[in-house]
């Protein structure tokens, strides 16, 4: 995968997340169609349209699942310990990150298995960023709080360190006096065939897109 240089030494990169066995879904989520294409790859033109850099981490169905990113300008990363968890996936992309764009001001985290972010989320949080980049940016919906977050350079120690399923939770709140919240109304996690119906359904009848 071709490495996408930084246009701008104080540039984001975005992390994409990839890796699960998509246990509860029964099947490779990473390739369920939408509109065409596989979500993944949904998902990651989504992200390339920003203009900074992006990484995807893959582990479980690697192969099949990279085979439908080759021709995009992003890097990725095959996550060897993807059975260890969310923790254990984002580590490795924020150890990436760091190896790859080490002058990168922050990493921007978001699940390839949410296909109706909207662009305008992203470059909110983008945004917000280059305003105040020593804040920690993070999703809500429905008074619950999740990807996408934005975390500055100085959590990379923290992100690094992180293990098994629960993620960057415990660090947020750690964070909680430099957080600041974004709402989110369509942050659908695609975990089982009946939220890519709802995903299908929404995009059916939505004429904004």
């Amino acid at each position: 995968m071709t490495i996408v240089p930084l246009q701008n030494p104080t540039s984001p990169v975005i992390v994409l997340l990839a890796a699960g066995e998509g246990r509860r879904y029964g099947g490779i989520k990473q390739l369920a169609e939408i509109d065409g294409q596989p979500m993944v790859r949904r998902v990651a033109c989504a992200a390339l349209e920003h203009g900074v850099p992006v990484i995807m981490v893959t582990g479980a169905n690697a192969e099949r699942v990279e085979a439908v990113l080759d021709d995009l300008p992003l890097q990725i990363i095959r996550h060897a310990g993807w059975q260890d968890g969310m923790g254990s996936s984002l580590a490795a992309g924020i150890r990436g990150v760091d190896a790859s764009f080490p002058q990168a001001s922050a990493a921007l985290l978001c699940l390839a298995d949410q296909p109706l972010l909207g662009k305008v989320l992203v470059q909110q949080l983008l945004q917000r960023h280059a305003e105040a980049p020593e804040r920690v940016l993070v999703t809500e919906q429905d008074g619950i709080s999740g990807p996408p977050v934005l975390f500055p350079r100085d959590c990379f120690a923290a992100l690094t360190a992180l293990s098994g399923p629960h993620g960057a939770y415990a660090l947020i709140e750690r964070e909680a006096a430099r957080v600041e919240r974004f709402a989110s109304s369509n942050g659908i996690d695609v975990d089982t065939p009946q939220d890519l119906q709802h995903v299908r359904d929404w995009l059916a009848t939505d004429s904004s897109r």
